[in-house]
């Protein structure tokens, strides 16, 4: 039976009621995806809500592969030594006389076989000078003086946990499997803890560098701690990241980490909390979301359209290295033009919404014309959240405030590191 034959012998009022009851759905069913997909979620968040391009043709003349000119990625190896893998017997027969057929020639990067942990008893001269009375340990002691793990024990669990993501009991199960270390997921999250601690002083040093910083990038993100919602701001710069997790995600928080009187320019949403703030950029991502979903309707999509034009501009605008006299005037020039749109389409009923988002930040969207070296959306924060978003997923939540300290601590020293391709043996603060 077909789907139409099913309704034929239905009454009007049936069919009526069954209209009301899958509209009612539609409205359930839209409303629950605009949690996962709306103007405050970047499109990379939810790339399975992308159309399909399965079985769709690339564009006429496009070859596969890498585009002229495309520096190869084969590594160049340089060999370490020479090793002959040779027989002198044959294993069927026993025989000795055996010949060449081919010499087969392979160059392969290797790693050692793992390790076993050793346990070193070390003796560690604590000194003092016996002339000006200053007390001391020898400057080249590696050996933590708490705790009963080594350094490179302790290396290995950070990036096992932070940079690989790895839970307590699978980090516990890598290290007894690879290295036949017996910890406990109790002992992991101890030396968490110990490594967090030796890095407060480094993790407060950033803080001031933020605070003094002309440009930052802010966004936030929940986060669950102990089954209460709580935040994560992230704070990026050209060359750092500062993360801290708190139970607000209002304006205390700023002046906290920025101070009341910061005079830098602050690029973020246009969440009200940023609103005392002096010079802001605000998101041209977010409102450019915002404009094209209501591109449905003729008005909505000429809006977007128009948006998105005064959005080019400003990367063409950018990209001519102006002069601060002629920043300033495009600066007026491009507020009065985007005054003059939004008050055109604020006599369309359905355009409401986003007139107002716009109108009420319309001296904080053209900030990156004015001044140099500001970028007009607010990506370079949104990807630096990325990565506690999947931490997010995987963990779930934050079940101690030690915990969530030491997530705060060391995932911004080790992303600061990252983004300056900064990570090595040498430079840990423990």
């Amino acid at each position: 039976m077909s789907a139409v034959s099913e309704f034929e012998h239905l009454s009007k009022d049936d069919l009526i009621k069954i209209i009301l009851q899958l509209q009612k759905k539609i409205v359930e069913l839209e409303n629950e995806l605009k949690k996962y997909k709306n103007s405050n979620t970047p499109p990379s968040s939810n790339k399975h809500l992308k159309p399909n391009t399965r079985g769709k043709k690339s564009k006429s003349g496009s070859k596969r592969g890498a585009p002229t000119g495309h520096k190869g990625t084969t590594r160049k190896q340089t060999i370490d030594r020479h090793e002959v893998i040779d027989a002198d017997n044959c294993p069927r027969c026993g025989s000795d006389n055996l010949g060449d057929e081919q010499v087969l020639k392979r160059v392969v990067e290797e790693i050692p076989e793992p390790v076993i942990p050793e346990t070193v008893e070390n003796e560690i001269h604590k000194k003092v000078c016996l002339d000006c009375g200053h007390h001391f340990i020898p400057e080249h002691n590696t050996v933590p003086l708490k705790g009963k793990f080594g350094i490179n024990i302790m290396i290995l669990v950070i990036f096992i946990k932070f940079l690989l993501r790895g839970v307590l009991r699978k980090a516990v199960k890598f290290l007894r499997t690879g290295f036949a270390l017996k910890l406990t997921p109790a002992s992991v999250n101890a030396i968490v803890g110990r490594v967090a601690g030796a890095a407060c002083r480094e993790y407060n040093e950033l803080k001031q560098r933020i605070r003094k910083s002309e440009i930052v990038y802010v966004d936030e993100t929940s986060f669950s701690v102990l089954g209460k919602n709580q935040w994560v701001w992230i704070f990026r710069t050209l060359h750092e990241i500062l993360l801290v997790v708190r139970p607000s995600r209002g304006s205390p928080v700023l002046k906290e980490i920025l101070g009341t009187d910061y005079r830098g320019k602050v690029i973020c949403d246009c969440w009200r909390a940023y609103n005392f703030l002096g010079i802001l950029q605000r998101c041209w991502a977010h409102m450019l979301r915002k404009a094209e979903d209501l591109k449905e309707t003729i008005f909505g999509r000429h809006l977007y359209e128009k948006l998105l034009a005064l959005f080019k501009e400003i990367k063409r605008f950018n990209s001519t290295n102006p002069t601060s006299e002629e920043r300033a005037e495009k600066y007026e020039t491009m507020t009065k033009e985007l005054t003059a749109t939004i008050k055109y389409y604020s006599r369309y009923e359905e355009l409401k919404g986003i007139i107002t988002y716009i109108g009420n930040n319309l001296g904080n969207w053209f900030t990156c014309i004015k001044y140099e070296g500001i970028e007009p959306t607010n990506n370079f924060a949104e990807q630096a959240l990325r990565e506690t978003v999947i931490v997010r997923r995987i963990i779930g939540a934050f079940r101690s405030e030690n915990g969530k300290q030491n997530y705060e601590t060391l995932a911004s020293l080790l992303s600061s590191w990252q983004l300056n391709n900064f990570i090595t043996r040498d430079n840990a603060p423990f």
